[in-house]
């Protein structure tokens, strides 16, 4: 049995690395197949012209095989990041052939060919590329394309599109009343924007509604803050069913694994429990005491909630944070089943709650820093820069923990909650009291994601942020018995550190010996490199991720009141009593995009949409280019040849025709980028034929030699950059 398990073994391995070499082969074929098509233009219409082709060469640099058939030499060379067309009188790395009265006398010769004949011959590379790019869209669309669908699956808080109400689940239909197709559509409109959008929603319930966005300009270009929508159904692609969960997480105590290629199609969540009998303290202020095990006296049997996207599947498991939940699975056959096994069939798979673990200090709260519009906090008059001073007479830091808010509005749904607030107008300091009554959407439904996102109280429509510096020590924890960490000490680093590097399962940030720094004074840098006390920095991003991973132990970096540099090390947590995790632990990169099959149903419509791909991409490269031009986009998302290769190969694995999609782009983008007015280029050639056309002489070989040179170094450092991305920047 051993030694066929390690036949089989041996077959998977070598099945996959066919599989690898297969993709890398298509790749290299078809960026090859590109630039042969660009250089056939060339070399068709000079042979149409009656000039002499003496090299048609792929790829470029020293040649490795050739042949030579008639008069012209059919080479491939070392580099497959280009090719040529090498014709006698028109050599880039000669261009005093251009100008030589000697070669212009032969007839054959391309410098001796009237201007019109010249500019056929430098543009018919151009015109190859759009015309194969428009064909391989055809064939893709013919066979069907999956592409992004135009659904909204996650909205950043503070961005324009949190700002306006867009939410998870709404499906984004026009943009300025242009019918739109695929999320990458959005995409590339909210990237070359310029003004504002209005884009046109079908909501999740049905109902349509059209928005006013202006795109914010982010560090690579301009964004609303969405991403693109996730089904509930995890990668069949997944190798290992333990990489579904991540350790230490409730999925990873489930009542069984979840498999690759599951569908959770529903949620329901274990039985309403009898609320605890609350406390003195809880009466004297109104509170929620939290839950506890349901009696059967007590218990109602709760709904299934249906689940379709990934946001969907977040919302419920989050709203019922403080319960057991129960996935309804869709599960389908998979190879090496039984036959009694080899039907589709659905089964339930339950998930324990998990308490919050408290790290024995409370942070200092900070200003409100985004309302979003027509919201419950917008509407009773809570305003961007106010801080909460108390919540029905709680002190945010004092008396209640400042990243609790969020959980502590949602159990207050439907009913009025006193919120006092500081603020600063042109009269001065003041405060205001306002009246919220929050809706049920639960705390922490809505993730922080990056180290600036304020966290946010999804039931009244406000984001805050929790400061760095300490507010209170909690009795009886361990980060007071240790005696270091004191109220206004200020964290600026934490180390997370594995308990068992390099073994066992890994969790939410792998499974590295290394330990992972979150550098929080990095982020927090105002001006003159100095760390700035009203930074924006929102210790709820580094709270959530040490929720994520609660086996590792944590080091805690902080400066003290006096300014000196100090660092502690947590490993024992108490957990919060009523306050749940809003996870359970499912790996983020475990599930399967929302997609549309494009498909055309004949010749006519398939040509249709490829014709209406390629004028929308030669249009976007233009408006991409005028956009890095203004400095609107950043340079660091170009992509060189790396890069190419590494979403070519990517797409080779998805499919064939998901290969040739990308072809087409590329051909396009060739043919534009090459047409450019820069020397050495088929752009460069043109200008100069233009010229020659109007005064009715050639350019000097002097100018016609440094521009050369100059195209030729704007070529080489532009493709330094590029590479310098894709090697330093790329993902």
């Amino acid at each position: 049995m051993e030694i066929l398990n390690s036949m089989l073994l041996a077959a998977g391995g070598f099945s996959a690395a066919l599989g690898m070499i297969e993709n890398v082969l298509s790749v290299a074929f078809g960026l090859g197949l590109v630039v042969f098509f660009h250089e056939v233009g060339h070399f068709a219409v000079a042979k149409w012209c009656n000039v002499h082709v003496e090299r048609f060469s792929i790829g470029i640099g020293p040649i490795l095989w050739s042949r030579q058939k008639g008069e012209t030499e059919y080479a491939l060379s070392l580099l497959p990041l280009g090719g040529y067309v090498k014709m006698l009188g028109q050599d880039d790395m000669d261009p005093n052939q251009m100008t030589s009265s000697e070669i212009a006398e032969n007839p054959r010769a391309y410098s001796s060919k009237t201007v019109l004949q010249r500019m056929a011959i430098i543009s018919a590379g151009v015109v190859m590329n759009v015309i194969t790019g428009f064909l391989f869209f055809v064939i893709a669309y013919s066979a069907g394309l999956l592409e992004p669908a135009p659904v909204v699956g996650a909205v950043s808080t503070g961005y324009p599109a949190w700002n306006a109400g867009i939410r998870p689940g709404d499906t984004i239909e026009t943009i300025n009343g242009e019918q739109v197709r695929t999320f990458i559509d959005i995409q590339e409109a909210i990237v070359l924007s310029s003004d504002e959008l209005q884009l046109g929603l079908k909501r999740g319930d049905g109902t349509e509604e059209t928005l006013s966005v202006l795109p914010a300009r982010g560090g690579l270009g301009r964004s609303i803050g969405i991403g693109f929508a996730m089904t509930t159904r995890l990668s069949p692609s997944i190798e290992d069913p333990e990489l579904i969960s991540d350790a230490g997480l409730p999925c990873d105590r489930a009542s069984e694994l979840f498999q690759p290629g599951d569908n959770i199609v529903g949620i329901r969540p274990a039985s309403a429990a009898a609320p605890a009998t609350p406390s003195p303290a809880d009466a004297d202020q109104g509170n929620d005491a939290g839950a506890t095990a349901a009696t059967p006296e007590t218990a109602t049997e709760e709904p299934v909630i249906r689940t379709r996207l990934l946001s969907d599947l977040r919302l419920a498991i989050a709203q019922y944070a403080d319960r057991e939940v129960t996935c309804i699975v869709e599960r389908t056959a998979r190879s090496g089943d039984s036959e009694a096994d080899s039907q589709p069939r659905t089964i339930e798979i339950r998930i324990p709650s998990q308490n919050i673990r408290s790290l024995g200090f409370w942070m200092a709260m900070g200003p409100v820093r985004s309302i979003r519009s027509d919201s419950i906090a917008a509407k009773a008059g809570l305003k961007v820069g106010d801080t909460i001073q108390s919540v029905d007479g709680q002190v945010p830091g004092e008396d209640i923990d400042p990243l609790f808010l969020p959980v502590y509005f949602a159990q207050k749904a439907g009913q009025p909650v006193k919120v006092v607030v500081a603020r600063t107008s042109s009269d001065g300091p003041s405060t205001a009291e306002l009246t919220l009554v929050p809706s049920n959407l639960p705390g922490w439904s809505e993730s922080v994601d990056s180290p600036l996102t304020p966290l946010t109280i999804p039931s009244i429509g406000a984001g805050y942020q929790v400061q760095t510096r300490i507010a209170r020590i909690l009795p009886g924890s361990e980060a007071e018995k240790l005696g270091t960490l004191t109220p206004s000490s200020r964290i600026t680093r934490i180390e997370l550190l594995h308990p068992d590097p390099g073994k066992g399962q890994p969790d939410a940030l792998g499974d590295d010996e290394r330990p992972v720094e979150i550098k929080l004074d990095e982020a927090a840098k105002g001006d003159g490199g100095k760390t700035s006390e009203s930074a924006d920095i929102n210790w709820a991003w580094g709270f959530e991720t040490l929720q994520r991973v609660p086996g590792r132990r944590i080091v805690l970096h902080f400066e003290s009141p006096d300014g000196k540099q100090q660092s502690v090390t947590l490993k024992e947590f108490e957990k919060e009593p009523n306050w749940f995790l809003w996870i359970r632990g499912f790996n983020a990169g475990a599930w399967v995009p929302l997609e549309n099959l494009q498909k055309a149903e004949s010749i006519g419509k398939a040509i249709q949409l490829g014709y209406a791909r390629t004028r929308r991409n030669i249009s976007n490269i233009y408006l991409s280019l005028r956009q890095l031009i203004r400095r609107e986009v950043s340079a660091e998302s170009l992509s060189g040849p790396v890069g190419i290769f590494r979403v070519s190969y990517h797409l080779a694995e998805q499919g064939i025709f998901q290969l040739i999609s990308f072809l087409g782009l590329l051909s396009i983008n060739l043919a534009v980028l090459n047409f450019l007015p820069i020397p050495i280029l088929d752009g460069g050639h043109m200008v100069f034929l233009i010229w020659e056309g109007i005064t009715r002489r050639k350019p000097s070989a002097k100018v016609v030699g440094w521009a050369h040179a100059v195209g030729l170094l704007l070529l080489l450092s532009l493709f330094s950059f590029v590479l310098w991305n894709d090697l330093f920047f790329s993902p």
